[in-house]
């Protein structure tokens, strides 16, 4: 029985090992080379106080990576990052190597430098090829880095980047607004004035002729009701029975109804009136049971 439970146990940490590793490989295809700079004269210094060209990776994923194990390479040059607790870079965040040629003051110090070469890649653990990054020697500046950023229309491309924008994004220039643009397009405003007259007429247009079949509509469902109010059907006598009934002349039934509703009206004004006095004559019948002389105590007759 241990012994089952043991194999069990050694299965479950196999079975782990291998779902870490394979979710960590995963993860490293969101690692990027986002930022370089190769002529550094009088910008970012090591923690030694030396101007050295550098390197910034970026996680655009969204669970963190480890990037020890992995690998750069430079015309045939390649430093193998270490792995430490320090290498792990968290979800959208930035990472620095210093590429000054010296790797024994720490991880983050490459055995190469930039000056020489033209393009950077990255590969995992495994010798899978994570981003590359081409440039042009000539065409770097001093003190200005170069790396991806976007265009006008949205775009990424890579180019030398107006400001230096270490653990931040690259996207420093303010992108024009639909409204800019627009008022580019139409400077003396001839364009936006007949777009929102033309919207104004169609607006009204279509209210117009809502509201005159709606008016419509109102006025042949008022004409249908009073002609079904008014059709004969409506006063018909039960069978067997004929009634003339004349369009504006009340029939017998109408006028009995009107004269006994006005005469329990004038009942109920009489008493509700009080002005007026009703006195009835009462009638007593004689009962010796109520006749008060039995009531009273008779004197004693003393002889």
């Amino acid at each position: 029985m241990k012994q089952l439970l043991s194999i069990k146990i050694a299965l479950l940490m196999i079975f782990s090992i291998v779902s870490t590793s394979e979710l960590l490989g995963q993860s490293l295809n969101s690692v990027r080379i986002n930022e370089i700079q190769v002529i550094n004269n009088d910008g970012l210094k090591d923690d030694f106080g030396r101007n050295v060209s550098w390197i910034e990776l970026y996680n655009e994923g969204y669970g963190k990576v480890d990037v020890g194990g992995c690998v750069f390479k430079v015309n045939g040059q390649e430093y193998r990052i270490p792995r430490n607790p320090q290498t792990v870079l968290p979800s959208r965040s930035y990472m620095i190597f210093y590429a000054g040629g010296d790797n024994n003051k720490g991880t983050f110090y490459t055995n190469f430098k930039l000056d020489n070469t033209n393009f950077i890649e990255i590969y995992g653990p495994e010798m899978q090829l994570l981003d590359r990054l081409d440039f042009n020697p000539a065409d770097m500046k001093a003190d200005v880095s170069f790396g991806w950023s976007k265009a006008q229309d949205g775009t990424e491309v890579l180019m030398n980047l107006p400001a230096i924008t270490l653990g931040a994004s690259n996207n420093t220039v303010e992108m024009k607004s639909r409204g800019e643009i627009f008022r580019e397009a139409d400077p003396t405003g001839i364009v936006i004035t007949i777009t929102a007259v033309a919207v104004v007429a169609v607006n009204l247009t279509v209210l117009y002729f809502i509201f005159l079949y709606l008016g419509r509509f109102q006025v042949r469902l008022t004409q249908k009701r009073q002609k079904k109010a008014s059709a004969p059907e409506n006063n018909a006598a039960p069978a067997g029975i004929k009634v003339n009934v004349k369009p504006g002349v009340m029939t017998d039934g109408e006028l009995a109804a009107i004269a006994i509703a006005i005469y329990q009206y004038s009942q109920d004004l009489h008493d509700i009136e009080e002005t007026v006095l009703t006195i009835n004559r009462a009638a007593k019948v004689y009962s010796p049971w109520s006749s008060k002389i039995y009531g009273l105590r008779q004197p004693l007759n003393k002889k």
